[in-house]
């Protein structure tokens, strides 16, 4: 499970051409989130990541850097599983919110994730505002296991406003996973 939690971490820091990111520095942001590997192993892990997901890497001039295609729409880098039922930890499941509807959203988010929120936006409707110390994320966008993840892989850093169904999932998913650390 560990690799998959740096896989998904290593994606959020991988901009967008013409945008891109040497190893060395990838590995400095993943220590800054706990996860402290070799350059070696990010090196292999950028190969396999490849094989799956829309990255190349410029060799050009060295450090080489790794980004996304260009094209590569954000979302899209977490399959959907078409999962509409999930267990809440106690053995009943319940129906999901996630209705493929396509709605607008609104999340407020830290002001560290502006730099990267800029570079890789969630899609082309995504409108950015300063709130103080943090800022509000506005787009369209579809109801959906991928949403849902993307948005879970910030943890703390991005809160949904809106829509009240997706603020519910969110709620829910934060609190099973609460379930498994904190209640014995």
């Amino acid at each position: 499970m560990q690799t998959v939690l740096r896989y998904l971490l290593m994606l959020r820091h991988i901009p967008k051409q013409p945008q891109k990111i040497d190893v060395n520095t990838l590995r400095e942001r993943l220590a800054e989130q706990g996860v402290d590997v070799s350059v070696r192993t990010i090196q292999r892990n950028l190969v396999e990541l490849s094989e799956v997901f829309p990255l190349t890497t410029d060799e050009r001039n060295k450090p080489f850097g790794w980004s996304l295609l260009a094209d590569a729409p954000l979302l899209s880098l977490v399959a959907d599983g078409g999962v509409t039922r999930r267990h809440n930890g106690n053995g009943a499941s319940h129906a999901s919110r996630l209705t493929g509807e396509r709605v607008q959203i609104e999340l407020n988010c830290d002001k560290a994730l502006q730099p990267q929120l800029e570079a890789c936006p969630l899609n082309n409707s995504q409108k950015l505002e300063m709130l103080g110390d943090k800022f509000s994320l506005k787009a369209e966008a579809e109801l959906s296991t991928e949403l849902l993840v993307w948005i879970l892989s910030y943890g703390a850093q991005i809160e949904v406003v809106a829509p009240t169904s997706l603020r519910t999932e969110v709620a829910e998913h934060a609190e099973a996973m609460y379930r498994y650390y904190f209640d014995q």
